[in-house]
C-alpha cells in the first residue's frame, strides 16, 4: 500500500511536466529530476518511461470510468448530474493537453485505444442520460452529440494562455460563464431558477487552484 501511495505521489509530480513537454523528449534521468528522486529510486517504482505514461493514462481512464458510474446514478437529480457531467468534462479536458494524447497515439497505440474506448463508452452513457432527460421534459430537445462536442473545443480554448489576454477574462470566470451558457442550452426553463450553481463554482475554484499548483 505504501509503495502504491508513493508511486501516485510521484505521478502527480510528472503530470505538470507532461503539460509542457513531449513524451519523446523526456528521458528517465529527466523524469527522476522532475520527481526530485534519484534514478535508482525511480526504477524501484517504474521500470520504464512507458510504464510511467501507462500509469498516468490509467489514472485518467479510472476518472472517466468513475464519471460513467455517477452519471448512471438515478438517486441524483438530472439537474445535478448535468452539473457533474460539466465538472467531469472540465477535468477530462484539462488533465493533459492535446499534444500529449497525440504523442500517446503515435508512441503507444494500444494504450491510446484503451483511452478512446473509455471515452467512447462515456460518450454513449452521456447520450443516453441526455436522451432520458429530454424524454422526461427536464432537458430541451437538442442534439446530445453537438452539445458534448462543445466541451472539448471551448474548454481547451479557454485554457489557452492567450484567451485571458485577448478577451480580458479569467479562466475561472470563462469556465463558469460557459457552464451558465450550457445550463440555458440544456435545461427546460422551469428547472433553471431553482438550480444551485454554487457546487459548480466551488468545483471550478478548486480545479483552478489544483492547476495553478502544478503549472
Amino acid at each position: 500500500m505504501k509503495r502504491l501511495e508513493n508511486s501516485q505521489k510521484l505521478l502527480t509530480k510528472i503530470i505538470p511536466v507532461l503539460r509542457t513537454k513531449s513524451i519523446s523528449s523526456l528521458r528517465m534521468d529527466d523524469i527522476a529530476k522532475y520527481m526530485d528522486i534519484s534514478k535508482a529510486t525511480l526504477y524501484k517504482y517504474f521500470s520504464s518511461k512507458e510504464e510511467i505514461i501507462q500509469s498516468v493514462v490509467t489514472v485518467y481512464i479510472e476518472e472517466v470510468h468513475d464519471s460513467r458510474i455517477t452519471i448512471k446514478d438515478d438517486t441524483i437529480s438530472y439537474e445535478r448530474r448535468f452539473q457533474i457531467a460539466y465538472e467531469h468534462a472540465m477535468t477530462h479536458v484539462l488533465y493533459l493537453p492535446e499534444f500529449f494524447w497525440s504523442d500517446v497515439k503515435k508512441l503507444y497505440p494500444a494504450l491510446y485505444e484503451d483511452v478512446a474506448s473509455a471515452l467512447g463508452h462515456h460518450s454513449e452513457q452521456l447520450c443516453s442520460f441526455f436522451e432520458e432527460g429530454m424524454t422526461k421534459g427536464i432537458f430541451n430537445r437538442i442534439s446530445p452529440v453537438l452539445y458534448m462536442i462543445q466541451d472539448e473545443a471551448v474548454i481547451r480554448r479557454i485554457a489557452e494562455p492567450s484567451f485571458s489576454i485577448t478577451h480580458d477574462m479569467t479562466i475561472r470566470q470563462a469556465l463558469f460563464d460557459f457552464y451558465r451558457l450550457k445550463k440555458h442550452q440544456l435545461l427546460h426553463p422551469s428547472y433553471i431558477e431553482s438550480l444551485d450553481d454554487q457546487p459548480v463554482k466551488a468545483y471550478i475554484n478548486e480545479l483552478i487552484q489544483q492547476l495553478s499548483r502544478t503549472m
